[in-house]
């Protein structure tokens, strides 16, 4: 393997973008010379041996960890069900909302056309008295 594909690949599962990041998250890196390829595949194995044995401790992973990831999931769960019934509850705000809007439309138009109606009473009742 190339150098270069050999850096990247070494980024790509440290999830890192420098030698610098690089050194900051793996301590046992430290002290290699980044130049040489030969750091470079040292650098290799032990980010793959670390992803290793972090998935390993995932698959089973101490009690105490456990009950933490059973409360989060728990937790996340509960968070689902609330997020779910604040959406439905948005919608039900909203469709009030147009509902009341369409009504105050239609009062007012209600409202205009009495007036309308009041302004035209009134005219006929002055031609009346005139006449």
């Amino acid at each position: 393997m190339k150098l270069q594909e050999l850096k990247a690949k070494v980024y790509e599962l440290a999830g890192v973008n420098t030698t610098k990041q690089l050194k900051a998250k793996y301590k046992d890196i430290q002290a290699l010379d980044m130049r040489l390829k030969s750091s470079w595949e040292k650098t290799l194995t032990i980010v793959q041996k670390s992803q290793s044995e972090f998935e390993d401790w995932l698959e089973n992973p101490s009690e105490e960890y456990k009950e933490l990831f059973s409360e989060i999931t728990e937790t996340l769960e509960q968070y689902d069900h609330k997020s779910a019934q604040t959406k439905q509850l948005v919608q039900e705000i909203v469709s009030i909302a147009d509902d009341l809007e369409e009504l105050a439309k239609e009062s007012q138009n209600e409202a205009n056309q009495i007036k309308q109606e009041v302004k035209v009473t009134k005219l006929i009742s002055k031609q009346a008295r005139l006449n």
